[in-house]
C-alpha cells in the first residue's frame, strides 16, 4: 500500500472547546494530502464525538478512542499507527497556519533533513509571544544542548522522518507525562538525525484554552513525573551536560513550590544539593521564576511561597 507524505498524530483529551478550530486548520491546509489520527485519550466530555463527526464528513481523518493512559502513551500509540512518511504532532488545543504542512514537507523533501523544525506562535490572554526556534548550529552536540536549554521541546513543530525513529526503534518513553516529548527528540539527535530548518512561525500554541490537556492527575504525581524525567535524562545524555540535569532539577523544584507539597525542612532535604547551580544555569526561565527559585534555594523556602502567591494573584489580577 502506498504511504501518505505526512501522518498528523492528535492526542485528544477532554478539549471540546477548541477541537472544532484544530480541525479547521488542518482540514484547510495548502497542502492535501496527508492523514489526521485522532486519538481520544479517555476523554470524559464529548471530545470523542465531536472526534467521530469530524472523520465522517473528511476521510483523511481516522479516529481511535481508547483508555486513559497519559500523553507520552497517546502520542505512542498515534506512531504506532501512523503511515506517513513523515510524522508530526497537533495538540487539541492549539491550531496551525495554512501552509503548516507544506512549508515543512517541501523543505524535508529538498534538504533531505531527518528533523525540520519550524518557529511557532505563543498566544494567551493578554499578549503574543513569537518563538525563534533556529538551531546555533546542526552539529549534534549543538543540537543536544539547544535541544535541552533553548528551543522548544514540543513535536508540534518538528516534522520528523518516520522511517529514522521506526529502524532505530526510537519511541516515547513509556510511563511519563513530562518532558516526554523533550527525550523522544534527545533520541532522535542521539541517533544522528539531520536537522533542518524554516524560518516561519507556522504553529500556534494557545496558552490558555484548555487547563485540563496540559495538567492531568495530582501536583505530587508532577513532581514524580519531573523527578523521573530527570532520571531518563540522565541516562541519556553523555558527558558534560551537567548544567541542563541540574536545569531540569529546578523546574522540579518551581513545580514543588507552586504546589506547596513540602514543609521547610522536607524542602531542604530534597533540593539543597541545588544550592549550588549558577544563576547562568537556569535556562528558559522568566525573571520572576528564577527568583523565586533562587529564594527558595539560598534565602528561605517560606518566602519564595509568599513571592510565588504574589505573582499568582497578579497574574490572575492582569497586573
Amino acid at each position: 500500500m502506498d504511504t501518505l507524505p505526512i501522518s498528523v498524530i492528535v492526542a485528544v483529551y477532554n478539549a471540546e472547546k477548541t477541537l472544532h478550530r484544530l480541525f479547521e486548520s488542518l482540514r484547510t491546509q495548502t497542502m492535501q494530502d496527508f492523514e489526521v489520527l485522532l486519538i481520544d485519550d479517555g476523554s470524559t466530555d464529548s471530545s470523542g464525538a465531536i472526534c467521530d463527526d469530524i472523520a465522517a464528513s473528511d476521510s483523511r481523518f481516522k479516529v481511535f478512542h481508547k483508555p486513559n493512559e497519559g500523553i507520552g502513551a497517546t502520542r505512542q500509540f498515534g506512531i504506532d499507527h501512523a503511515s506517513g512518511d513523515y510524522t508530526i504532532h497537533a495538540d487539541s488545543d492549539d491550531w496551525v497556519e495554512p501552509d503548516y504542512l507544506e512549508l515543512l514537507y517541501k523543505e524535508a523533501v529538498s534538504s533531505g533533513a531527518d528533523m525540520v523544525i519550524c518557529d511557532f506562535w505563543l498566544d494567551g490572554d493578554q499578549k503574543n509571544v513569537y518563538g525563534n526556534e533556529r538551531p546555533k548550529a546542526f552539529d549534534k552536540q549543538s543540537l543536544l544542548e539547544d535541544l535541552i536549554c533553548r528551543l522548544q521541546n514540543g513535536p508540534c513543530n518538528k516534522l520528523v522522518k518516520r522511517s529514522f525513529y521506526t529502524e532505530r526503534k526510537i519511541s516515547f518513553p513509556e510511563g511519563l507525562d513530562i518532558g516526554e516529548d523533550q527525550l523522544f527528540n534527545i533520541q532522535l539527535i542521539m541517533a544522528g538525525a539531520s536537522v533542518s530548518y524554516v524560518p516561519k512561525a507556522l504553529y500556534h500554541y494557545d496558552t490558555s484554552a484548555n487547563p485540563d490537556s496540559a495538567s492531568r492527575g495530582s501536583s505530587l504525581k508532577k513532581i514524580q513525573h519531573g523527578e523521573a524525567f530527570v532520571s531518563q535524562l540522565r541516562k541519556m545524555l553523555p558527558q558534560g551536560f551537567d548544567h541542563a540535569i541540574d536545569d531540569k532539577n529546578l523546574d522540579v523544584v518551581y513545580t514543588a513550590i507552586k504546589a506547596k507539597a513540602y514543609n521547610r525542612s522536607q524542602f531542604k532535604e530534597k533540593f539543597s544539593f541545588l544550592s549550588r547551580v549558577k544563576w547562568k544555569d537556569y535556562y528558559k526561565k522568566t525573571f520572576s521564576i528564577k527568583i523565586i527559585i533562587w529564594t527558595a534555594l539560598h534565602i528561605s523556602y517560606g518566602l519564595a511561597l509568599f513571592m510565588y502567591d504574589i505573582k499568582k494573584t497578579k497574574k490572575r489580577l492582569g497586573l
